[in-house]
């Protein structure tokens, strides 16, 4: 059955038991309740409005992803929202939560066992666009009817939207189709990139780089847990990465990066406000973070065609609302940043690492861990504190990044080697509240052409702090 009956299901209501910091199930953001301003969210999902959005009462704009073509061709460079003709599903699927600031403005979810969806493109890689988090399922992802790949949406932190499910590279040059089966538990389909030239990349605002103004206070992690990227998860006594908020004018955030585009990740609300954003100085554009009905994760701004080089995003609150809106309120929850090049996950076949030998006691420290506790690229990280661990990346190409991360407990040391080159020493820490997640903890660029290997050697004492390695850039 088409995407057009499915929507006319109800929406479904996921929430599931349990709690704890980082650990097991906690209740759902369907049933969270707002705190510091905005209105109650609907319970459930709701169906997505036909034809994208549309400008809410009272002024205001609505979120700049609902002006999606369904017509749009899925061919190569194209974000492809669920709404497009080039996706199918049957009658498992219904529309998602619509508190969240969907690319397009709606997603849909199904937690009904052999559910699948299916969407046919042009091109020889895609990059699957979902949902992470306590309440999420596991999938079986086919391409052309080929060897199904399972995956494992669990991770740690409340709800991540935006977030890459996984990317699949290395297919012929030509039209395929990508099935996504549900095997159990709540699955969100968003949107696909077809492929895609760019690597994405997920920063909160703990982000070592991002530079707040004192007016600007940390948003709620009280319970019932609200629905911010990355909230839900600490190491006590600090607490979980919620956002930043203020009400008062001319109070910023800088934030450097390198990159070709840029969104910024934040809110929208019944007592949303008014900013200013402006890059590298440039022109401000204003951004009204009013809407009718609060959108969490939402992106209120998006800046593309970027040179590959340095820039600088800067955000302004102007202390000023529209007549419809309640307050001033401005929220900065994370950022995602497109890179040129293309991303390999940790669990790269390109990867090795090493590993304790076979006549090693049980209570030896290994050498590498899977960590699915933050917020990862594609949902898990590899992590080791074992003194003389390495891990090598074999890649080809001119210029390579490890992304990793930089926080109190992943405040590790690592040589790294290109070639066999020792190239520097690199020591991860930083004091809480700064916790940089998938960000770029070495560069090294104009290399020859061809191959290359990459060698992370830990030089941190055994069951001190972590190193982390998330993914691996390379153009």
């Amino acid at each position: 059955m088409k995407r057009y009956l499915a929507l006319l299901l109800s929406a479904l209501v996921i929430s599931c038991g349990g709690g704890g910091d980082g650990g097991g199930p906690a209740a759902g953001p369907s049933a969270a309740g707002p705190s510091g301003g905005g209105s109650t969210p609907p319970p459930g999902g709701g169906t997505p409005p036909p034809g994208g959005g549309t400008p809410p009462p009272g002024g205001g704009t609505p979120p700049p992803e609902e002006t999606s073509d369904p017509r749009t061709p899925a061919v190569a460079g194209a974000r492809i929202e669920e709404s497009n003709v080039a996706v199918t599903f049957d009658s498992g699927w219904t529309s998602a939560n619509p508190i969240y600031g969907w690319s397009g403005g709606a997603a849909v979810q199904s937690n009904v066992t052999g559910a699948t969806l299916s969407f046919t493109f042009t091109g020889t890689s895609v990059r699957w666009i979902g949902m992470r988090g306590r309440n999420v399922g596991k999938v079986a992802v086919r391409v052309d009817g080929g060897q199904a790949k399972q995956l494992d949406l669990w991770s740690a932190p409340l709800d991540i939207i935006h977030a890459t499910i996984t990317t699949i590279n290395d297919l012929s040059d030509g039209p395929h189709t990508l099935t996504i089966e549900v095997v159990e538990g709540l699955v969100v389909v968003d949107a696909f990139d077809v492929q895609p030239s760019t690597t994405q990349s997920h920063w909160q605002e703990t982000d070592p780089n991002a530079k707040f103004t004192a007016g600007w206070t940390k948003a709620s992690a009280d319970f019932p847990l609200l629905p911010w990227s990355g909230n839900g998860v600490r190491n006590p006594p600090e607490l979980a990465v919620t956002a930043q908020e203020t009400y008062t004018a001319n109070e910023t955030l800088t934030l450097p990066f390198r990159g070709t585009a840029i969104s910024w990740i934040g809110y929208r609300g019944p007592d949303g406000g008014i900013a200013q954003v402006q890059i590298d100085g440039g022109a401000p554009v204003e951004v009204d973070t009013y809407y009718p009905t609060v959108k969490y994760q939402a992106m209120v701004f998006k800046a593309t065609g970027l040179a590959d080089a340095d820039h600088t995003l800067k955000i302004t609150a102007t202390g000023t609302r529209n007549g419809a809106s309640s307050a001033t309120r401005v929220v900065v929850d994370a950022f995602a940043v497109m890179t040129p090049g293309r991303r390999y996950e940790e669990t790269d076949p390109s990867i090795t690492r090493s590993s304790l030998p076979p006549d090693a006691p049980p209570d030896d420290i290994p050498h590498w861990n899977s960590n699915p506790g933050r917020v990862w690229s594609e949902g898990r990280s590899a992590t080791s504190n074992r003194t003389g661990a390495t891990l090598t990346f074999r890649f080809t190409g001119t210029s390579v990044s490890w992304i990793g991360c930089q926080k109190s407990s992943a405040g590790g040391m690592a040589k790294v080697y290109i070639d066999g080159v020792f190239m520097k020493e690199i020591r991860m820490t930083q004091r809480y509240p700064i916790e940089g997640y998938q960000m770029t903890v070495f560069r090294q660029d104009g290399l020859a052409e061809g191959p290359h290997t990459l060698m992370i050697e830990v030089t941190s004492c055994d069951k001190c702090s972590y190193v982390v390695v998330d993914a691996f850039d390379v153009r």
